[in-house]
Formats: structure tokens, sequence, C-alpha cells
């Protein structure tokens, strides 16, 4: 409940229409010329779940910029859909931009739809049918490395304390680069990569929120995050010297690099919006996918249930000593529900825009300049769609379900042009990693009775997430193999 000492009472001001609609009420706890600044020093993440459930727009003043949030799921894909010509993306473009250039995130109209047009290929479903065996054989790599002993062999004896959100980076980017992009780095950069380029989103954010008159003032961060930023350039232009290609050549780094080649006709992009194109997906794949396995295995380790069913199909399929099915997502059921729960539970919390004009939508009417933030957390938690919404509960899912489902009151990847184009290739490796993984180790929190917090930033992270990794006796990853061949078509 949204508490305090505020001038008005804690009751939504009541929408009432007006000759251009519906005017849109002020939030609860405003206090005076402070506004709502108190209301947020509770917690944004708290306040965006409290706001999801009550009206579907609101006001919220934050010093003097008026913020509309908006709560409900079928105005946010009027937004974010039929209405998006009506709304820009100049606080996401701001935000992105210094680190990824003109890469998908910072791209608009005839730019950004030519750019997908090329990428879109890499995310059919053949393609990422072949790169499911290069997934399970990084995770079994990894597995083997957390595991080995100082001298030989696995160190199937040892418990270890991991930092969960580092660790799940390493594996992301490395997958990410191995998997989607087809080329390979080595370990230590593999290691940088998780360390230095994927907290580059924190600035992401701090730009994101920042007043628009704000300067960029040499701090040791600022400074920190220019030289992560050049030297994130420089790993990502090395990916195509070790480039692999795919079969089909429908792989990310060849669908670019054709479309830069003037040998193969009209350059269709520049080589420099290569490297922006790889940074982007760099960056958002590593840390999307870090971030939901972390939080998965912050999940399981609570509830005992769930882990059991996980590590019991992670088993059937990873530790029967036969080979891999074909269709490896059909045999990962209840590990993809679990996903699918974290993804609902912990997604990126809001999505900014700024209308480019007066416009109306769902009957409430946004004057031009107005900044929105569709509140998607708020909207993942709104016990009007779901029932007990801050409870872990894969089985609110149906046994078919698919983070790729369409559906108002679900937007982890967001919907319209600017849907994530990665999406379906999350709901590849999120599921299989994570499956991967637990038929060989089960992990514990490291510090019994600490609360983990969830962090609001472009993603929602775990504050600190230390973990025990125990080996689990019998289980091992790697004696499998999955089929070369893509399912049949």
């Amino acid at each position: 409940m949204i508490t305090g000492q505020a001038e008005t009472s804690e009751a939504y001001d009541v929408a009432h229409p007006s000759e251009g609609g519906l005017d849109i009420p002020r939030a609860p706890g405003h206090w005076g010329p402070l506004g709502h600044l108190p209301l947020l020093r509770h917690g944004l993440l708290s306040t965006l779940a409290e706001l999801g459930a009550g009206a579907p727009v609101v006001k919220l003043q934050v010093g003097a910029v008026t913020k509309y949030v908006v709560s409900d799921g079928d105005l946010a894909q009027e937004i974010l859909g039929d209405k998006r010509q009506a709304f820009g993306r100049k606080r996401v473009i701001r935000g992105f931009r210094p680190v990824t250039g003109d890469g998908l995130l910072s791209l608009e109209s005839r730019e950004h739809r030519e750019h997908r047009r090329i990428l879109a290929p890499a995310f059919g479903r053949l393609p990422l049918a072949r790169i499911t065996p290069l997934i399970c054989e990084v995770a079994s790599e990894y597995a083997g490395r957390m595991f080995s002993g100082p001298s030989s062999g696995p160190g199937l004896d040892l418990d270890l304390d991991l930092d969960l959100d580092l660790e799940m980076l390493r594996l992301s980017a490395d997958i990410t680069v191995r998997c989607l992009f087809r080329s390979h780095t080595d370990q230590e950069t593999v290691s940088w990569l998780a360390t230095k380029a994927a907290p580059l989103s924190k600035g992401v954010l701090l730009r994101m929120l920042a007043p628009a008159w704000s300067p960029a003032l040499p701090t040791p961060e600022f400074v920190a995050r220019r030289r992560a930023t050049h030297r994130l350039r420089q790993v990502v232009a090395d990916l195509p010297a070790r480039h692999m290609p795919a079969e089909g050549g429908d792989d990310v780094l060849s669908l670019l690099e054709g479309a830069a080649c003037p040998a193969r006709g009209p350059a269709r992009i520049s080589r420099a919006a290569v490297v922006d194109e790889l940074v982007t997906l760099l960056v958002a794949a590593s840390e999307a996918t870090a971030v939901t396995l972390a939080w998965a295995w912050h999940e399981l380790a609570r509830h005992p249930r769930a882990e059991q069913a996980v590590q019991a199909e992670a088993d059937a399929v990873f530790n029967s000593g036969r080979s891999l099915p074909e269709k490896l997502l059909e045999h990962l059921p209840l590990t993809t529900k679990a996903v699918m729960e974290v993804l609902r539970l912990y997604p990126v919390p809001v999505l900014p825009r700024n209308a480019l004009r007066e416009v109306s939508v769902g009957g409430f009417r946004f004057p031009r300049g107005a900044e929105v933030l569709i509140n998607v957390y708020g909207i993942h938690r709104d016990p009007g769609h779901y029932p007990q919404p801050h409870t872990f509960d894969p089985d609110r899912w149906p046994s078919d379900a698919t983070p790729l489902a369409l559906s108002s009151a679900y937007l982890p990847f967001s919907t319209g042009a600017h849907r994530c184009i990665g999406a379906p290739f999350a709901a590849l490796i999120a599921p299989i990693a994570l499956a991967a993984l637990a038929a060989r180790f089960q992990l514990r929190p490291a510090e019994a009775g600490r609360r983990v917090r969830a962090v609001p930033g472009v993603v929602t992270r775990p504050n600190r997430l230390i973990m025990t990794a125990s080996p689990r006796v019998g289980a091992g990853i790697g004696a499998q193999r999955v089929s070369e061949q893509p399912p049949a078509t």
C-alpha cells in the first residue's frame, strides 16, 4: 500500500471525461513541491507494482517532470502497436547510442526496418534449431570448467560459492558469441565481457533517466564506461576474423557481412553498422539471458517442488545415456514454464516512450511531449491477471506455454515494431541452459537468511546473489549428443 503524509487522499484521482477524452489522474502519494519523490524513495519497483494494481494510467511527478505511467496491458499494446507512429523513443535512444551506436536499439523508422530485415533470418526456426547442439556444448564446457579440479579430472567433491549474476553473464556471453554469431573468443575475453562490458547497461539507465540538459561529467565511472565501450567495440570488431559460418549462411555475422559487402550488390549497411549491431546483440542478449538464469536459480532454490520437477526433466533429457532429442524444447515443458515465470516476475521494468503529438489512447489524452513509462513490471504483477502475483508459480502456465506467446498481460520482449528481435533466441537458450546445468549441479544460497533484493535497471537484476553450487550425485553432461539435423519441416 502506498502510504505517507500526502496532500491528496490515498485513492486515485478519478479520471473524468472532458472535451478531448479522459483526463489522466495523479497517482496517490503526492507531496506538494516534492511531487512523488518521497514515494519513489521507498523503491521504484514496489511503486511500479503498486501502480500496476491501480488505475490504468496515472501521472507521476518527478521533480519538475511529469511521467505518465501506463499500467494497463491493452493500452500498452496500443501505444507499442497501432499508435506507435505517435510515440518516439528518445530516452531509449539517448541511453543506448553511446554504447551500441546505430544498432537496432537506437534506430527508428526506415533504418530500423532495414536492419531488422537483414537480421531476421538468423532468428528463424531452422537457424535456431541448428544452434541447439552448440548451446548444449557451451553449457557442458562451462559446467566442466566450474568443477575442474586443480590437477586432473572433475573435482566432483567440491562445493563452490558463485556470484550467480557474474557467472551467468560469463555463460550467456559465451553462448551469444559462439551460437548466435558463430564465432569464438578466449575465456579471458569472455570474463572481461562479463565483468566490464555487461555493466555498461548501468550507464544506459542513468542516461535514460537524467534530464535532457544534464551534462556528461567526466567522473571516474564515466571515464571507465567510455574505456569499456571502446574495448568492447574492439573485441566485437575482431569476431568476423574468427567466424565459422553456419550452413546456409543464416547466422548473424554472415547476414551482416553480406549486407555490408559491395561485391554482392549495393551495400545495405556500412561496416561501422556491422559492429554496432554486433555490440547491440551481444550486450542485450548476454545481460538479459544472464539475469533470467540467475533469477531462475534463486527461485528454484526457494521452491523445492519446482526445483525437483526441473531436475527430473533435466535428468530424463541430459542424464539418460541416450542422444539428446532433436526437438529439445518439447522435452522441457516444466523448465520452460519456470523460465516464463521468471520473465513475468523480473522483466524489463519500464519501456519509455515520448508523445510526438497530442494523442488519445484508450480514451486517455496524452499531450504532445508527454514522457510515457509503460509499466511492464506492474502489468506482470496485476492481480487481475495473476492470482498471488508476487509468488513464483510456474504451474500458473499451461503445459504448452511459450515465452513467445503474445498477450497484453505478458510483455517480456515488448511488442510491436520494436519487439525484441532476439526473443526466439532467448526463449530457446534460457530453458536449455538452465536444464543442462540443473542436470549437473544444485544451487543453494551461500548466505542463509539473506534477502536478495531486485534492483531496477535496463533489466531487473539481483543486487547480490551468492549461491553454493554442489554436484548432483550421478549427474553428468557431455556423454550425450544432439543430432546435427534440424527438426523436420
